[in-house]
C-alpha cells in the first residue's frame, strides 16, 4: 500500500491556500506544516505533501497523477468546483465513467502548477 504522495509547486502559499479549500469537501485538512512543507490527511495520518520546488526542478511528469478518494459524488462535485474556482484547468468533468467502471465517479483537473488531480467516488 501507497503510504503518502508528495508534489512540487513553485509557490507554496499559493498551493497551500489552493489545496486546503479543494482538499476540505474530501475530509482532508493540514496535518503539518513549516517553512518547507505542508502536509494534509485525515484524522491524524499524513498522506499528501507539498514541498517548494528547487529552480529548474521538473514539476511533471508525463501520464503522472494523484488520485485521491472522495466520499460521495457531491464531494467530488465540490472538489471540482472549487478547484476550477482557484485557477485550476479541467482535464474530466465530474461524472460517471463507465468505460472506466460502473462503479467509477470522478473529475480530474490540473492544479496551479499543472500537476494532474484526479478525485474518485467508488459506488458500493
Amino acid at each position: 500500500m501507497i503510504d503518502h504522495v508528495s508534489i512540487g509547486t513553485r509557490d507554496l502559499p499559493r498551493a497551500l491556500a489552493f489545496y486546503t479549500a479543494c482538499l476540505e469537501p474530501l475530509g482532508y485538512s493540514v496535518q503539518h506544516q513549516d517553512g518547507g512543507q505542508v502536509i494534509f490527511g485525515a484524522n491524524g495520518h499524513w498522506s499528501f505533501a507539498i514541498y517548494p520546488a528547487q529552480n529548474g526542478d521538473a514539476l511533471v511528469g508525463h501520464r503522472a497523477h494523484v488520485a485521491i478518494t472522495a466520499p460521495s459524488q457531491e464531494a467530488a462535485q465540490a472538489f471540482y468546483s472549487k478547484a476550477i474556482e482557484l485557477g485550476a484547468s479541467k482535464l474530466r468533468e465530474p461524472g460517471l465513467r463507465p468505460d472506466i467502471n460502473e462503479k467509477y465517479y470522478g473529475t480530474m483537473v490540473f492544479d496551479p502548477d499543472q500537476h494532474q488531480i484526479e478525485v474518485v467516488h467508488w459506488s458500493k
